[in-house]
């Protein structure tokens, strides 16, 4: 603990830039290495924290969730959130020849991070941050000090490996031909498998928001475009990847005073202010269906995408960010049928409000 306090004062030391928050954007990528299992039933594969299973079979198979378990950093978490003994059973069908997502962690890396500490609503207590978050925030400071002393720059990259990384994930699934029955004799051979990945980059970067396309209403139809944000970031992608099947989470941070918070894009607003709702350990890290809900408000009516794909546009790395990011917009605004003289002033504030709002302090 003495040495937590240590760090937590050294962090507080570091983040002194100013009193306005000032965002970036921050990309969270996992290893590919072992990730994906297969056998004569099934193919599974976690998409970064979220885990397909492919009913291979023309029968019904069936998942038994009471007996499986995400695993972060060795802390277990079954599947079944109303496991309350060892005698229940819940068993989740995958339904034949298709595609089944069976379960979404949300990931910890998500909050308010402080390095001030703080306390608790309940009892008065110190605040501390895990060692998960703390180790996080050393990263988040190394980052950001590199960013703020090379003002031109428009990203920085730290990579980890499997043995260096700071979350280490592991998937253990059990899964059955045939739903259990307490009547049924029959010997059941056991099917099991584990998967696993780990966050094997972050990258923080400069960047811009293209936002959701406007709904278009006439007296005869209603025309639905874009209802999604896409995230323009000047940074290298870390590997190829499938869109369909990102390995990548996006985010955004936003940096004050000693603190600072990292949210979804697209997150809410109570999300965005770190007001997002975590019990002891990582407990309740699964995905509520009022969260899965909001999630599903980004998606359009005609085009519904992969839960796997994430809209992301990769600028490449910029000597000049201000420029670049006035460069991009303007060539977006007039791909969306802005005059050039107009898009050109348009994209010229815009890259002067973005100047102010992601310059970061020494």
């Amino acid at each position: 603990m003495k040495t937590i306090k240590i760090l937590l004062a050294l962090v507080v030391a570091s983040f002194t830039i100013g009193a306005q928050a000032q965002r970036q954007a921050l990309l969270v990528t996992y290893s590919q290495t072992d990730n994906v299992y297969e056998d004569e039933n099934i193919k599974a594969e976690l998409v970064r924290l979220s885990l397909k299973i492919t009913n291979k079979t023309n029968k019904p198979l069936f998942v038994d969730r009471s007996s499986s378990f995400y695993y972060v950093n060795d802390e277990a978490i079954c599947l079944d959130e109303k496991r309350d003994d060892t005698s229940h059973t819940n068993y989740q069908p995958l339904a034949p020849k298709s595609d089944t997502w069976v379960s979404t962690l949300v990931n910890p890396i998500r909050g308010k991070y402080d390095a001030g500490g703080g306390y608790s609503r309940r009892g008065g207590k110190a605040n501390y941050q895990s060692d998960l978050q703390l180790q996080v925030m050393n990263y988040m400071e190394t980052m950001r000090y590199e960013l703020a002393n090379n003002q031109n720059k428009s990203c920085t990259t730290i990579h980890l490996t499997g043995d260096e990384s700071f979350m280490k994930v592991k998937v253990y699934i059990k899964y059955d031909l045939e739903k259990y029955s307490a009547e049924s004799e029959k010997k059941r051979e056991d099917h099991s498998f584990t998967i696993s990945t780990w966050v094997s980059d972050m990258i923080l970067s400069k960047y811009y928001i293209q936002d959701q396309d406007k709904v278009k209403r006439t007296n005869a139809v209603n025309i639905q475009g874009r209802m999604t944000d896409i995230m323009h970031v000047f940074a290298n992608p870390p590997f190829e990847y499938d869109e369909d099947s990102s390995p990548i989470d996006i985010y955004v941070t936003s940096f004050d005073k000693g603190k600072f918070v990292i949210y979804r894009l697209g997150a809410s607003d109570a999300e965005k202010d770190g007001k997002t709702e975590k019990s002891g350990g990582f407990a309740g890290l699964f995905k509520s269906k009022e969260k899965k809900a909001e999630e599903q408000e980004m998606k359009s009516n005609f085009e519904e995408r992969s839960k796997g794909r994430q809209v992301l546009v990769w600028e490449g790395e910029a000597t000049n960010w201000v420029q670049a990011i006035q460069d991009s917009y303007e060539k977006y605004l007039v791909e969306d049928g802005l005059k050039p003289k107009k898009a050109h002033d348009e994209a010229k504030d815009f890259a002067k409000k973005q100047k102010d709002i992601q310059t970061l302090k020494p």
